[in-house]
């Protein structure tokens, strides 16, 4: 509240709307101003009415108020401050207040001129308030409230009415007053606020930098935006109140244009390139949508177009066609996939083996972009490196990368970029080629698997398993972690070998590499050394613990039972078990010491584990 007081009582400054309400209402204040002057001749006039012999005793006073009303007006005039104008009138005001007063003291008939004419100085402050545009002023209006409740209190006897009988009159009025000056400001505040944004969208739309044009209903022009200017040569008033078939090129029949105007009397919006004819005979091409504002009723009554002036891209489209003859050739007699896109990764064109290699119809290349044909996974990494090279920027020679055909399915595929730039050196658009290298990608893979995978079981084998320990060691070191490493010999497995032949051992080999994956996680690796010797890396492990509970689940799974090509195989393992780094801090530290400990488990009775450095068996 206090701060609401405050706010109240120092709240002289004009805000841009006051400011605006004070400069337009200027003349009319001053106006007013002397008008007061001569409304206390008037006043002067009726107490003469009243009172012919007092007349000439009132005269000096009613004209000591005309000059201090008349001092606010010449302020005005002199240019004194804003903030200094409310003061100077609450004390003009008050000056005069006193001074009827005393001259209603001096009139017999005082009384029926005080009622009117006191009323009209006690509503005075709020109405000149609303005038000017200033806030209320807390401080001011008091005083202007108690100053002539104390001149009644003292003098209105004389004047021939008493201070209730005043405020009974004075207090609705006022009231009144400051109601309907505060709706009126509100009012007046909503509709300057209006014409704000009126302007700041107008100058939004003239400087634009599209072309706009309003007609009316009967297609009259309305209005015009320096754009339109710009675009068609015509100034505002060579086309306002024609219409727009000024513009007409002489291309189109009248079927184009009653098409236009059908979708536009329907309440649809009209899209579409038009060739117009330029001020100068030139003709213009543009790319124009048309709104119609509908009424009440659901008829337009008024257009608005607007429209990009795209003659210069549809020039060099032209110029790209006749001029690049020899591309067309090249696009359609080489033996990889040709695409032609914009700096934003979009198709413009492509040949006929780019678009079997996707799988997509000619027509529907205009609506692709390279987010449409790559693999999910690979979409980001190849809309970064484009970005990179439409800027300016070096690219790798080619890429390799999954590509994804109109029915999903996914081949891989050999793109190269490379920029197209204009004379200036700018780049404007971007080549690709791609070859379809699914079968050196198959090929790869089977050679990969040859080199890292064991050809019976499918596992890893020693040369992926070192590089798989190498990996082990490293992330442990760097998270100061352990991991386990197991090394696994089967019991057992030259017999079942020597007995049912070299068929059921491979097939025994199988099932035991697929009973070992079942016992680990995905994270972990097993691998096949040779013959029937296995190891195991089990990453991320709490302690030795855990090692021992996998290598228990092993022992039990591999001693159950095998029946294989008609034969029953019992078989048993033997695990020697290190830990990094308690164990070994290399590769070969680590394979050496879990080698040793399966060998203690061999001699000491086979079908068991044993860690390194450990005693027994388990």
């Amino acid at each position: 509240m206090r701060a609401l007081i405050r706010r109240k009582r120092f709240a002289l400054t004009l805000d841009e709307y006051g400011l605006d309400r004070f400069e337009s209402l200027r003349s009319a204040t001053m106006a007013l101003g002397f008008t007061a002057v001569f409304l206390l001749w008037g006043m002067w006039v009726w107490s003469w009415s009243i009172a012919p012999v007092h007349a000439p005793d009132t005269l000096g006073w009613y004209l000591v108020m005309g000059f201090l009303l008349a001092i606010y007006p010449a302020a005005m005039l002199a240019g004194i401050s804003f903030s200094a104008l409310p003061w100077l009138l609450y004390a003009l005001l008050m000056a005069t207040q006193g001074i009827f007063l005393y001259i209603l003291t001096l009139l017999p008939g005082g009384h029926a001129q005080g009622t009117s004419g006191f009323l009209f100085w006690f509503l005075a402050p709020p109405l000149m308030a609303f005038i000017f545009g200033w806030h209320i002023n807390l401080f001011g209006s008091l005083m202007l409230i108690l100053f002539p409740n104390l001149l009644v209190a003292i003098f209105g006897p004389l004047a021939g009415f008493d201070l209730l009988q005043f405020n009974l009159l004075a207090f609705p009025a006022i009231t009144i007053a400051l109601f309907v000056s505060h709706l009126a400001n509100l009012w007046l505040r909503q509709i300057h606020d209006l014409r704000k944004q009126s302007v700041w969208q107008n100058m939004a739309i003239a400087s634009s930098g599209e072309a706009v044009h309003v007609t009316d209903r009967d297609g009259r022009i309305e209005y015009v935006n320096l754009a339109f200017s710009k675009s068609t040569g015509y100034l505002p008033e060579e086309v306002l109140g024609n219409k727009p078939s000024l513009l007409k090129s002489g291309i189109y029949d009248t079927a184009f244009y009653e098409t236009m105007w059908s979708t536009l009397l329907k309440g649809q919006v009209w899209s579409g390139e038009i060739i117009n004819r330029h001020k100068d005979e030139t003709s213009i091409t543009l790319r124009m949508n048309i709104y119609p504002l509908l009424d009440a009723n659901g008829q337009a009554e008024r257009f608005i177009a607007i429209s990009n002036d795209i003659t210069d891209r549809k020039s060099l489209e032209e110029e790209d066609a006749l001029g690049n003859a020899n591309l067309e050739e090249i696009f359609n007699s080489a033996g990889v996939g040709i695409v032609l896109l914009d700096l934003w990764g979009h198709f413009i064109k492509a040949n006929e083996i780019w678009l079997e290699m996707l799988d997509y119809a000619s027509e529907k290349v205009t609506t692709l972009s390279l987010k449409d044909i790559f693999h999910d996974d690979d979409v980001a990494e190849v809309l970064q490196l484009f970005a990179e090279l439409a800027r300016g920027g070096e690219l790798p020679e080619s890429i390799d990368k999954r590509i994804v055909r109109s029915g999903g399915q996914v081949f891989w595929g050999h793109i190269s970029f490379s920029p197209v730039a204009d004379e200036n050196g700018y780049i404007r658009h971007i080549i690709a080629t791609m070859q379809d290298i699914n079968e050196r990608k198959d090929l790869e893979r089977k050679l990969e698997a040859m080199a890292h995978y064991d050809a019976l079981t499918a596992l890893p084998n020693r040369a992926l398993f070192f590089d798989r320990l190498t990996q082990a060691i490293s992330q442990s070191k760097r998270s100061e972690g352990q991991f386990a490493l197991m090394f696994v010999d089967l019991d057992g497995f030259k017999a079942v070998n020597d007995t049912f032949g070299h068929d059921t051992g491979d097939a025994l080999l199988k099932a035991v590499s697929e009973h070992l994956l079942e016992c680990v996680r995905e994270s972990d690796t097993v691998a096949r050394m040779g013959g029937d010797e296995f190891t195991i890396i089990l990453r991320a492990i709490r302690g030795p613990e855990d090692a021992a509970a996998v290598a228990e689940k092993i022992l039990a799974t591999l001693s159950a039972p095998y029946h294989l090509l008609g034969h029953e195989c019992r078989i048993g393992a033997s695990l020697g078990i290190v830990l990094y780094p308690e164990h070994g801090k290399t590769a070969e530290e680590l394979l050496s010491q879990a080698d040793n400990a399966m060998y203690a488990v061999k001699k000491a009775g086979k079908n068991a584990y044993r860690f390194a450095g450990q005693q027994g068996s388990s």
